[in-house]
């Protein structure tokens, strides 16, 4: 992948903030990665504990990351066993210009309008500050309150990236309409606690 000159990096962002970037990736890095991700992320059925029930995910999840690395949540652990290259190329990236070195990415695979999000935050103990998250394929909305407030939508669109604080509420509600596939990428920083 090669790398697309930007005109603007997001400047650090205040705590309870997030930046958006619509076109972070050019059309064809977005397409190449988004197909590569279908066929070859591992991707899984998970299940976590909510209210003393068992729940199903609604949406597929895979992960990368520094071998060893292992990201919890839930009730479900994620070890990471190493980076493949173009993931591993996406990072650098990022790294570079968000200012905060990655070394995780939890991907979430949303297969139709059903497969959602509900509010959250992600701010666990071991979790860094800041997040950076790629969207590709089918536009969907996304819902955040960085303030009790304020509430914001955004529109992520195939190749955009939108970096907020752990502590930001946040939700990718289910929808109607038909809607495609899409893939999100959630670039972290776990620090040891």
């Amino acid at each position: 992948m090669k790398d697309k000159q930007m005109n603007a990096k997001p400047e650090i962002i205040p705590q309870g903030a997030f930046a958006h970037v619509d076109d972070y990736l050019t059309g064809s890095q977005a397409d190449e990665l988004f197909v590569r991700l279908l066929k070859a992320a591992p991707w899984r059925e998970e299940w976590i504990h909510l209210y003393g029930r068992e729940v199903r995910v609604p949406r597929l999840v895979s992960w990368y990351g520094d071998p060893g690395l292992n990201y919890r949540y839930s009730g479900n652990h994620h070890t990471a066993t190493g980076w493949p290259e173009q993931i591993e190329t996406l990072r650098s990236r990022l790294t570079e210009f968000v200012g905060t070195q990655f070394n995780f990415v939890l991907l979430n695979r949303y297969r139709t309008g059903a497969d959602y999000m509900g509010w959250h935050t992600d701010d666990e103990a071991e979790m860094g500050s800041q997040i950076a998250s790629i969207s590709l394929g089918a536009t969907r909305r996304f819902l955040l309150e960085a303030t009790t407030d304020s509430k914001d939508i955004i529109e992520l669109a195939h190749g955009s990236l939108l970096t907020m604080r752990t502590n930001v509420r946040h939700s990718l509600p289910r929808t109607s309409r038909p809607v495609g596939e899409r893939i999100n990428l959630t670039f972290r920083r776990i620090v040891a606690i």
